[in-house]
């Protein structure tokens, strides 16, 4: 059986390895609960650009005027929206003919 210094030295070593454990784990979880925040925070960020861009394209399909730096993404979003009417054009002939 070990002696008490032993004993002793024991349960301070364990103690202070919960106190350590303790202690990254509370940090760990702030680290957590700090990323999540920024995470969602940065995803409201991407849904305004969303919001931002929809409105943007849907002022220059009312009135075809928007700046030249945009024009590009509106052409390219005019394209894909056509493709996508193409598509389901022929989505809906597939489902006549069943």
């Amino acid at each position: 059986m070990p002696s008490p210094p032993n004993l002793y030295k024991i349960k301070n070593s364990l103690n202070n390895s919960f106190e350590v454990i303790s202690s990254k784990s509370e940090n760990f979880i702030e680290i957590s609960k700090l990323k999540y925040k920024i995470h969602s925070e940065e995803n409201s960020m991407e849904d305004l650009y969303r919001d931002i861009g929809k409105e943007l394209y849907n002022i220059f399909k009312t009135s075809n005027h928007i700046e030249s730096s945009l024009l590009d993404y509106c052409n390219a979003l005019k394209k894909i929206e056509t493709r996508i009417k193409n598509l389901e054009k022929e989505l809906n002939k597939v489902k006549k003919e069943k």
